[in-house]
């Protein structure tokens, strides 16, 4: 009897801490995120190769462009000038040379897939020529040192 007398009390305890925990924003059934679970992340260790790598974006795209806020009527010319700089210099480019390139043009592609819908279709296959031109070439380098050793 003195079970059920206390059953009032209890659903209102427990409620009252459920509404605690929406008030503080937390999700219905997630985990509480309470003091003892809340740590401060580590930091990431600084990008010494970013730096780096956006000399090398510099001269394969021969300008200084943020690729992250590149309109989608430019990406055609940025392709062009780094197909046309890998063109020029594959023959003295070194493995990572390679590396460098594939990173950039990772970028110019992720970039290109966040606004391919604005592009005529005709752009969308000179880039896609572009991109298929640059493995090309990366494959026949690897081909070549293959052969000749």
């Amino acid at each position: 009897m003195l079970l059920l007398a206390s059953l009032p009390v209890l659903s209102h305890a427990q409620s009252s801490a459920a509404d605690s925990q929406h008030q503080r924003g937390e999700l219905t059934g997630a985990r509480p995120s309470g003091d003892l679970l809340a740590r401060p992340r580590p930091q990431a260790a600084p990008r010494r190769a970013a730096a780096s790598s956006d000399l090398i974006q510099q001269h394969l795209l021969k300008t200084d462009v943020n690729l992250a806020r590149v309109e989608a009527q430019q990406l055609p010319g940025l392709y062009e000038r780094f197909i046309g700089t890998t063109r020029d210099e594959r023959r003295s480019w070194s493995y990572p040379d390679w590396d460098n390139a594939a990173i950039v043009l990772a970028r110019l592609n992720q970039r290109y897939e966040q606004v391919r819908a604005a592009l005529p279709i005709e752009e969308r296959l000179r880039i896609r020529t572009m991109q298929g031109e640059f493995h090309s070439l990366r494959g026949a380098r690897q081909a070549k040192d293959r052969t000749d050793k």
